[in-house]
């Protein structure tokens, strides 16, 4: 009887102290912070799901802007090209420009050159001997040529005849008193005429006008009035000599005022 006994004491003593121990176990504290978190309460956490969303939206953003940038690319990388080919159009277009006004330059200088018959032509010609100046040879061409020995007053036309130191001027007409008519000797000459009558229009001459002298020779001179002065009809040729012939080659001009008291004298060189 005593030894069944001992072994249910054993028996219960060995559930006892497991029982025991599990509780111990059961009531040992835990850290939560260090407590490895289960595969599944990891796999569909919050925090996973949010950073999976924000993970797909950048990569769509990302995607879209790639797309995007490969369209500006592509237009940009268009317009180089048509860039290059506009600037060789125009390279081209200019090039072939100057190219024809080359050519065009190159032609107008052979045009120009003499040939070799027009060169000995030319050779051939004596040079002219021109003892007279330019401005006083005036050959007759057609209608606005003037006559040997007459005088174009601002405009009106009149002969002239010799009067030398004569008391009166002629009827019509200017006459040269005193002086040469000619337009190339380098001196003056002294014209008169009737005012009213041919030299009226001396009365309205003023500094700068023109009067054009034809010589008997048929040499045409142009002349313009720089001094014009009063004087009383009783005044000496001694006493204006000196103040008509100091310049050179001129004319001078003188007729009555009109009140039988002065004269009007008129110098144009």
């Amino acid at each position: 009887m005593k030894a069944p006994k001992l072994v249910a004491v054993v028996a219960s003593s060995a559930a006892a102290l497991c029982l025991a121990a599990g509780l111990a176990y059961a009531t040992e504290y835990t850290d939560p912070t260090t407590a490895p978190m289960p595969e599944k309460a990891r796999d569909t956490s919050i925090a996973q799901q949010v950073t999976s969303i924000l993970v797909y939206q950048d990569q769509e953003e990302a995607e879209a802007m790639a797309t995007e940038f490969s369209a500006i690319h592509d237009e940009l990388a268009l317009d180089a090209v048509a860039n290059r080919a506009n600037l060789a159009y125009q390279h081209s277009a200019a090039g072939e420009a100057a190219k024809a006004e080359a050519d065009a330059e190159a032609d107008t200088e052979e045009a120009d050159e003499p040939t070799a018959d027009e060169a000995s032509s030319e050779e051939a010609v004596e040079p002219m001997d021109v003892t007279e100046p330019l401005e006083v040879i005036s050959p007759k061409h057609g209608e606005d040529a003037m006559d040997p020995a007459t005088i174009d007053v601002n405009g009106d036309i009149m002969d002239y005849i010799d009067s030398y130191e004569t008391a009166s001027a002629p009827t019509s007409g200017a006459g040269l008193w005193m002086g040469s008519d000619s337009t190339v000797d380098g001196s003056w000459g002294y014209f008169i005429g009737h005012n009213p009558g041919s030299f009226t229009c001396v009365m309205t001459l003023k500094n700068g006008d023109p009067v054009t002298v034809c010589d008997s020779e048929g040499r045409t001179r142009t002349y313009h009035v720089v001094d014009e002065f009063i004087v009383p009809d009783d005044t000496y040729w001694e006493d204006i000599q000196s103040r008509v012939t100091e310049y050179g080659e001129s004319i001078i001009l003188q007729t009555c005022c009109g009140d039988n008291a002065h004269y009007r004298v008129v110098i144009a060189d």
